[in-house]
Parts: C-alpha cells; sequence; structure tokens
C-alpha cells in the first residue's frame, strides 16, 4: 500500500514538473537510489551534479525521455532519493531499454555520451539504484 501511495504521488509530481498532464500509455520509470559518499562529498554536492551535469547530458542523448530528481517527502523516506524518468510510451522506452533493464542497440550512442558522467558519478561515491516501470492506464 505504502508503495502504492509513493508511486501515485510520483505520478502526480511527474505531471505537474514536466508542464503537462502525463497521457494514457505513457511510462514512468523510477529509480530509487543508494548512494553511498565518499567522506568528502556532501548529498547536496552530489544532488547539484546530478541536476546540472548528469540530467542535461543525459536528456541531450535521449530526449524522448524527460528526468527527474526526487526525494522522499515523509518521515519514513525523507532520507531517500531517486531518479524520475518519464517516456511518452513503452515503445519509445523500449527503442532504448529491454524489460530487464539492459540497453537495447539503439542505446549504445546515448550511452557513450552517458560515460564521462558514469565516471563523474564515481567520485562522489558508490552509486545504485533499483528500477520500475509504470504505465499509465487511464
Amino acid at each position: 500500500m505504502r508503495k502504492l501511495l509513493v508511486v501515485t504521488a510520483l505520478l502526480l509530481f511527474a505531471g505537474i514538473a514536466f508542464g503537462q498532464t502525463l497521457q494514457k500509455n505513457g511510462v514512468v520509470a523510477i529509480h530509487m537510489w543508494t548512494v553511498k559518499l565518499n567522506p568528502d562529498v556532501t548529498m547536496n554536492q552530489f544532488l547539484k551534479f546530478w541536476e546540472e551535469d548528469f540530467i542535461p547530458t543525459f536528456e541531450e542523448a535521449i530526449p524522448e525521455m524527460k528526468a527527474f530528481v526526487i526525494k522522499g517527502a515523509q518521515d519514513h523516506n525523507k532520507y531517500q532519493y531517486g531518479g524520475l524518468y518519464v517516456w511518452e510510451s513503452m515503445e519509445e522506452l523500449r527503442k532504448y531499454f529491454n524489460s530487464d533493464g539492459s540497453p537495447t542497440e539503439n542505446a549504445a550512442p546515448a550511452l557513450e555520451k552517458m560515460t564521462s558522467m558514469m565516471d563523474e558519478i564515481a567520485k562522489y561515491g558508490e552509486f545504485t539504484y533499483t528500477a520500475d516501470d509504470y504505465v499509465i492506464i487511464q
């Protein structure tokens, strides 16, 4: 139930942040992050990098996608961060990523553009995520 509430809140946020309502058959990909920062790095530094460097590069590499950084808004998740990725359709998402999350052949040029960003993330610490995709049905 809690996950459903979180997903609903994220979908509403994405609609507002995207400047339009989300469309039926659109896809919202939610990546919940686990970040273990290096001793000399703050979360604010990591988030600034993500917002100012990573997302613009990612959106340029894959223009069919819109990306956002998200943060938990309740007591139980107020220190949880993640990425919210909005796609117009499952077909658009599947052009780049298979259902198991692995990249498609079409993703190779985009991911090559992201290599320097992935190297940069390592300077901030250890970064992993879990991913879930949701299709908008109404």
